[in-house]
């Protein structure tokens, strides 16, 4: 039992450097010279540490507004697929209606389909109502997410149908037992969507770059993916933005990862 445990702590530890080299080896590029940085032998530890690799950025990029772009996109889409995916969870997983299996089915199947199938339509969709090269294109085309429907479905399937009886009786009708009842219980699984789906939107690039013109409206990762174009081979800025698109990512797991872990591992993800 013993070995078999240092098993797997040696395959998690494993697992934990493979991805976790990479990032430390960007961090520490990103604050070396690029004298540093193209040294032969490797050079771990830079022999002077430097902040100019980010001053430059910040002097050349509209850094703030790309953040602030980035940071609109997901607290609207957020907010968006909290409220329309757990109403819509709410009504495949308590109401009666005609056709609601073939709904829920046929709503399904659009998560089998590739993302990249509906760039054209929704590019052509925004441009005809004239909102290409706008701030609303990034977040418009995620208000709504079937992920998020099929989760919270899932969850409000485990919450026991008599709550929903005793509150019949005491009068309140399906919204207020929908906003009394349902959503506290629906706290870790929107914990769970807002890490995933803000992770989801933030580091999308293809879509700002197709529907984005203008360098100031763009999100902060698709704005960063310039740098290769301006700092050509300087290794040190381009881990320096590397370093700036991951951080804010980082830290709201950590400051979520206790919820999310809780709305993984509960029972609510069963039919």
């Amino acid at each position: 039992m013993k070995k078999g445990k240092w098993l797997i702590y040696f395959v998690l530890i494993l697992a934990v450097a493979v991805m976790t080299i990479p990032f430390l080896w960007m961090l520490l590029t990103s604050f070396k010279t690029f004298e540093d940085s193209t040294k032969i032998p490797l050079q771990i530890l830079p022999e002077q540490w430097i902040l100019t690799n980010y001053t430059e950025i910040l002097e050349v990029f509209p850094i703030a507004k790309w953040f602030m772009n980035s940071i609109l996109a997901v607290v609207i889409s957020l907010l968006a697929q909290v409220f329309l995916g757990s109403l819509a969870a709410y009504a495949f997983a308590r109401l009666r209606f005609p056709g609601k299996k073939f709904l829920f089915m046929l709503m399904l199947s659009i998560m089998m389909i590739p993302e990249q199938i509906f760039i054209i339509p929704r590019y052509n969709t925004l441009a005809a109502v004239g909102l290409t090269n706008t701030r609303v294109a990034l977040w418009i085309v995620r208000l709504f997410s079937v992920f998020a429907v099929f989760m919270m479905r899932q969850f409000i399937l485990s919450v026991p149908r008599e709550l929903d009886e005793a509150a019949m009786i005491d009068g309140c009708g399906y919204f207020r037992i929908y906003a009394t009842i349902i959503l506290p219980v629906l706290r870790a699984p929107i914990v769970s969507l807002a890490i995933l789906s803000g992770l989801s939107t933030w580091k999308d690039m293809m879509w700002p770059l197709i529907v984005i013109r203008d360098r100031d409206k763009m999100p902060v990762v698709s704005g960063l993916s310039t740098l290769a174009d301006y700092f050509a081979n300087k290794y040190p800025q381009l881990m320096a933005g590397g370093v700036l698109c991951s951080i804010p990512v980082i830290i709201f797991f950590f400051v979520l990862q206790k919820y999310f872990v809780a709305g993984i591992a509960s029972q609510g993800i069963k039919e």
